[in-house]
């Protein structure tokens, strides 16, 4: 039956072998997609980003984890064979694949990144960073007149979180800064450590 239908693929586009390809593709990648999902979902976490960093961990998703891939191929293998059962030239149908791959692999990083961000925000108590030396990441703006960001440990982890400062300059990029309160469950009161001095 599988041997009839991939036989029967011949006379259904101007690019016979392509649209094969562009199935193998699509089918392959859609089920590598899927199973990652239900293992997500059931909690067996297994994918690792290009460094290698289980993104189950805690980690940001990579740009090139098993998912994003993943939905990059599911999106530009089943793109070209709609494109190429549509009449399309091999050349504009990789083109639109390529370009709804990326649009796939965009949407799959991005919803991972926000589960793992809402995740990791549920277990982490910004509470434990005070008294933590960082450094400024985005500059913070004097006598709390702005937000700004700072690179700090919190429980282990280095963390990119939001910061005001009651100092009467502004700190500014890679400035050495300790934690001093917590102005809200996300935000960090910093004073430079030259002050301290």
């Amino acid at each position: 039956m599988i041997s009839d239908w991939w036989q029967s693929l011949e006379g259904q586009s101007a690019h016979p072998h392509a649209l094969k390809i562009f199935y193998v593709v699509a089918i392959v990648s859609g089920v590598v997609l899927a199973l990652q999902m239900v293992m997500t979902l059931i909690g067996a976490d297994t994918d690792f980003d290009a460094d290698g960093m289980d993104v189950g961990e805690g980690g940001d998703t990579g740009l090139f984890s098993i998912r994003t891939v993943g939905a990059f191929f599911t999106g530009f293998g089943w793109t070209g064979v709609s494109m190429l059962y549509n009449g399309y030239g091999l050349g504009a149908a990789t083109f639109s694949a390529t370009v709804v791959g990326m649009i796939f692999l965009g949407m799959v990083l991005y919803l991972m990144r926000y589960m793992f961000s809402l995740r990791e925000e549920g277990t982490l108590d910004y509470s434990n960073a005070i008294g933590e030396v960082g450094n400024v990441y985005l500059p913070i703006p004097p006598k709390r007149k702005g937000m700004g960001q700072v690179e700090v440990l919190v429980q282990g982890r280095m963390r990119t979180v939001r910061a005001l400062t009651d100092h009467n300059r502004k700190l500014g990029n890679r400035t050495a800064v300790r934690v001093k309160a917590l102005i809200d469950q996300q935000t960090l009161l910093v004073e430079s450590l030259e002050s301290e001095s």
